[in-house]
């Protein structure tokens, strides 16, 4: 972390001398210590020297050595770097990335922008798994999440659908002292009605018809640690009146019972309405949504922070597919222009049908355009036998029950072949590895590459 008597250390390597000159100037009013270097021939030097700086910001465009072959130069480098260019594109971001950038960042670019993005290079404060992102928003978001943390008082995410608003509560969770307590979520719009206020607050013995025990709700089981309520909006009004006292009161009852408890967590509530139109609609209480509204944070969605693209599906990749696979550049290619409607539940169920669907140990690009298609499975079926033999010649007549297994395999096999001229897709179509289907093509001396 820095300090006023431990500076950050960083190391800004840019060949326009005038830029270096200003940034440095105004990064070192905001406490950072700054050493700059114009060539990349310097900077990769420097950047082998381990302890030297805690974080480089690296210009790709240079006259000697340009910043992609500076990363390319220094694989093992200590030091997480930001890129910097006035000539960003999809390749040299894509290129950056797969070359180990930390994030990059496009020209014209200021020092108050630049500061907290070099804090959370050096210095996470997050578990790696926690809202993947090198975007400006993410970061901000991510140093907005750390200094909420310890506070009592609610917090409330909007966003749209699948933007992360689980992840950032539980981000939040971890980032506060009440991380060795429990993270306890509940989706509002899950819970019927009746069951709501037993479900948060509990209920006694005989309440009410069938309840022959005792209950412990969420407001007492969560002890010192954090509830989720997800999707607030869907909380039914009644119960938006007793969700208020609890927050202004700190205390509730469980159902039939005279005596008040104590909550002692931390509330984070989160919904993808626009809260503002649901109280003017009169759908939700106005002095509830004050009261909610007191650290609000709001997630954008992924089309307006495209920079996290990469990151967000390499991190799942590696989880889903334990490392196994590897995203090709074609296809990083095709992530990034894709618009993601369904933000970053949409890379995560991609990510899933490219871990099932992949050959070898590559991603291509033909996959992620198929997995992306609205219907990505209506051509993985094979169609029937006998309209594939229907397009091949008929055996001769009293010949059928002669035919042997073998060569009705390959009938078989050239059939789907002739259909659909894609080695590949036959491979899936039999539930058989594309090399097995290879090398019993290679035995009837055929090549695969002229299909």
């Amino acid at each position: 972390m820095m300090t006023a008597t431990q500076p950050l250390r960083v190391l800004l390597v840019d060949d326009d001398a005038a830029f270096g000159a200003a940034m440095a100037k105004a990064l070192r009013r905001r406490g950072f210590e700054v050493v700059v270097l114009d060539n990349g021939t310097a900077a990769v030097a420097a950047l082998a020297q381990s302890g030297e700086h805690q974080v480089a910001v690296l210009d790709l465009r240079m006259p000697d050595l340009d910043g992609l072959e500076v990363l390319r130069r220094t694989p093992g480098r200590p030091v997480p770097v930001v890129v910097l260019t006035g000539h960003g594109g999809v390749p040299d971001a894509v290129e950056a990335m797969r070359l180990g950038a930390h994030t990059f960042l496009t020209k014209p670019v200021d020092a108050a922008d630049l500061a907290p993005v070099l804090r959370q290079a050096a210095t996470p404060t997050l578990p790696t798994t926690a809202l993947a992102g090198r975007s400006l928003s993410t970061v901000a978001l991510r140093d907005l999440l750390v200094r909420l943390a310890d506070a009592d008082e609610p917090v409330l995410l909007t966003g749209e659908t699948g933007t992360g608003k689980e992840v950032a509560a539980r981000t939040l969770h971890q980032a506060s002292r009440r991380a060795d307590a429990p993270f306890l979520a509940v989706n509002m719009a899950c819970l019927p009605g009746e069951l709501i206020e037993s479900e948060l607050f509990g209920h006694t013995r005989g309440a009410f018809t069938g309840a022959d025990r005792v209950k412990t709700g969420l407001f007492s089981e969560v002890g010192t640690g954090t509830l989720f309520l997800d999707e607030i909006a869907e909380l039914p009004q009644p119960h938006q009146a007793k969700l208020l006292r609890v927050l202004e009161t700190r205390a509730f009852r469980a159902v039939g019972d005279t005596r008040e408890q104590t909550f002692r967590g931390r509330l984070v509530a989160a919904t993808h309405r626009d809260l503002r139109r649901e109280v003017a609609e009169g759908r939700f209480r106005e002095d509830l949504f004050y009261r909610l509204q007191v650290l609000p944070l709001e997630l954008p969605p992924l089309r307006h922070r495209r920079e996290d693209i990469l990151p967000i599906f390499h991190h799942w990749l590696a989880r889903v597919a334990s490392g196994s696979l590897e995203l090709a550049a074609d296809a990083e290619a095709v992530l990034l222009r894709h618009s993601w409607p369904g933000n970053v539940r949409e890379v995560v169920n991609l990510v899933r049908r490219v871990a099932l669907f992949a050959e070898g140990n590559q991603v291509e690009a033909a996959l992620v355009e198929r997995m992306l298609a609205a219907n990505p499975f209506i051509a993985a079926s094979a169609p029937p036998l006998d309209a594939v033999l229907a397009d091949l010649p008929p055996p001769a007549p009293g010949t059928l029950e002669e035919i042997s297994l073998d060569a009705l395999e390959k009938r078989h096999i050239l059939g789907l072949l002739g259909h659909h001229r894609n080695v590949t897709h036959v491979a899936r179509i039999l539930d058989i590895n594309r090399r097995t289907l290879q090398r019993k093509l290679k035995a009837w001396g055929i090549d695969a590459e002229d299909l």
